[in-house]
């Protein structure tokens, strides 16, 4: 497994799921702080509506901005909080805006000077892109509709002259317009974002000499394995290989062979793993590897094999080498100590058998 093997690419499935994980938890956060913030500045407008708005008017603006949109809003805040109900929260966000807009065309038509009103919808069109947490698609739908119902609205139940009606029409394009590139933007942000925390959070858990796990990556990986099988019932194997001699390499040819030695095993290495499988540098010439979904047969299978491909190998610099292999199954109530003692164990048994070989304990 070389170090480009680790490098996060946004469309390999593994990693655009693990980005689809990540920025599903951003966005819920910035949805539920979004709508909160947004429910109280409606729930404001509806005061400033007892100061400004025509008292024929009063009654529907009140209960569009105090005791239609405030609830919506904060509803969808609400759900934020359990993921059960994401689709229903995507649902209400998408809509919150249209609704909030109808509500704005249907104060506004009934005014003397429509154009001081129509302003808001620039803002929600432009609200629905930058801040409500819509990813960019959704957000797409959302504002291409409210422009839809808007222009037919405003074409045929305004009486807006000419001049105004072009203007109004440009000025939603504009909001339209720069929305979806400030949308898009942001989107691609977030992945430039994920794709550094990933190269970053790799660097630190890939040894630099072979580009495999480090030894800083096992408890990790060893964690996910244990919770997973016990969660799930399933089993994992736990092999640890040894080089043999190693010792004598680095005194004979010196370490610069020594790690040329190191690499080329773990290309070895990695060309014997199943995709679902891990490899580990546990440290100097040892390494573990991780094999999921397995039995005591096919794991020792899956060791004999790799042992016999890395003994046929003629390594460039020393020639003919030989490994020697520790092998085990999880075991119910196994932590990450006892699975790894008892790979330990059987490695030194391997070692006390002459080495070149597969023991299984």
């Amino acid at each position: 497994m070389s170090s480009s093997s680790h490098t996060v690419n946004i469309h390999d499935p593994a990693v655009q799921q693990k980005y689809e994980e990540w920025i599903t938890e951003t966005k819920e956060r910035q949805v539920r702080s979004i709508t909160f913030l947004t429910g109280l500045l409606y729930m404001l407008a509806a005061v400033l509506d007892h100061l400004v708005a025509p008292s024929r008017l009063l009654p529907l603006m009140t209960m569009i901005h105090l005791y239609l949109l405030p609830p919506l809003l904060f509803l969808i805040s609400l759900l934020t909080l359990n993921r059960r109900f994401s689709n229903l929260t995507l649902i209400l966000l998408m809509l919150a805006p249209i609704i909030a807009v109808l509500g704005n065309l249907i104060i506004t038509v009934s005014m003397e000077q429509p154009s001081m009103r129509l302003t808001e919808i620039y803002l929600i069109i432009f609200w629905i892109f930058t801040v409500s947490g819509l990813r960019l698609r959704h957000a797409t739908i959302s504002a291409v509709f409210i422009v839809v119902i808007v222009f037919v609205m405003t074409y045929f139940f305004f009486s807006l002259n000419k001049e105004y009606f072009v203007m109004h029409c440009f000025w939603m394009s504009a909001a339209l317009s720069f929305g979806f590139l400030g949308a898009y933007l942001l989107e691609e942000s977030y992945k430039a974002d994920f794709i550094n925390q990933e190269q970053l959070t790799q660097l630190v858990a890939i040894d630099k000499l072979t580009g495999l796990y480090n030894r800083a990556k096992l408890d990790e990986l060893l964690q996910n394995e244990l919770d997973r099988s016990q969660r799930f019932h399933h089993t994992f194997g736990l092999v640890i290989l040894d080089f043999d001699l190693f010792k004598e390499i680095n005194d004979t040819f010196g370490h610069q062979v020594g790690d040329h030695v190191l690499i080329e095993i773990s290309s070895l290495i990695t060309e014997h793993l199943r995709s679902s499988d891990k490899a580990i540098r546990w440290g100097g010439e040892e390494f573990m590897l991780i094999y999921l979904e397995t039995d005591k047969e096919k794991l020792i299978k899956l060791a004999e094999e790799l042992r016999q491909k890395i003994e046929q190998h003629h390594f460039e610099k020393v020639g003919k080498k030989t490994v020697s292999l520790g092998a085990t199954l999880y075991h119910k109530g196994d932590t990450i100590h006892s699975i790894i003692q008892r790979a330990d164990k059987a490695l030194y048994m391997a070692k006390n058998r002459g080495r070149n070989c597969v023991v299984f304990l």
